[in-house]
């Protein structure tokens, strides 16, 4: 009776461990599968600046996010713009109270995860961080969805989002400050018109152990 109570202890005690450890393991940055995680994101593209493409990113009664449109890369005669072509959805930073920063400090984390249905065009994933000397310095990464109707889950080591300005690789790569974080996103500028389509279910930070 004795050897079956301790072992019943040691049992608990590790159940706690292993709960313990996963909390520390992951952290769901976005659970678009909730309604009102929609409030928390933006969505922008080219029309709002005269152009002709255009985007959605709404909450689906299936219980995910969907970030839809149609993509034109023709620049109007009658507008000023340079360049044409784009949609992306946006993070809103985190500011709780006048004095909050807003920041994320994904430092302990070395990973970031998608659980997406894609439709075979390329999407840049894009993050953004406080405290650099440029306001337009951005860590991106290339992420090439599958089409289809299976939903898959991508996991990006933050160590391989690349530091760019204004859409150009930089010769001088900096490592990306995860303590500083102000913003997530995805952008759609692949050049190619057309219709496009992305869902997500959510993303997430994770820590591995090796």
């Amino acid at each position: 009776m004795l050897s079956a109570l301790r072992k019943y202890i040691s049992e608990v005690k590790r159940a706690s461990s292993l709960l313990e450890m996963n909390k520390l393991e992951q952290i769901i940055l976005w659970d678009f599968r909730k309604p009102e995680t929609m409030k928390q994101w933006n969505c922008i593209c080219d029309k709002d600046f005269a152009g002709l493409s255009s985007a959605t990113f709404e909450h689906s009664p299936h219980g995910y996010a969907t970030f839809s449109g149609e993509l034109s890369p023709q620049i109007p005669k009658t507008s000023d713009l340079l360049y044409s072509g784009y949609a992306a959805i946006r993070s809103k930073p985190n500011k709780k109270s006048f004095w909050d920063s807003g920041l994320m400090d994904l430092y302990e984390y070395n990973l970031i995860e998608l659980c997406i249905q894609g439709d075979g065009r390329p999407y840049i994933f894009n993050i953004q961080a406080d405290g650099l000397a440029r306001k337009d310095d951005i860590w991106q990464y290339i992420l090439y969805t599958r089409g289809g109707p299976l939903w898959e889950t991508i996991r990006i080591p933050f160590s391989e989002f690349l530091l760019t300005h204004r859409g150009y690789l930089q010769d001088n790569e900096m490592e990306l400050p995860l303590q500083n974080i102000t913003t997530f996103g995805l952008l759609l500028a692949d050049k190619t018109d057309g219709p496009f389509k992305l869902n997500i279910q959510y993303i997430r930070a994770l820590r591995t152990y090796t």
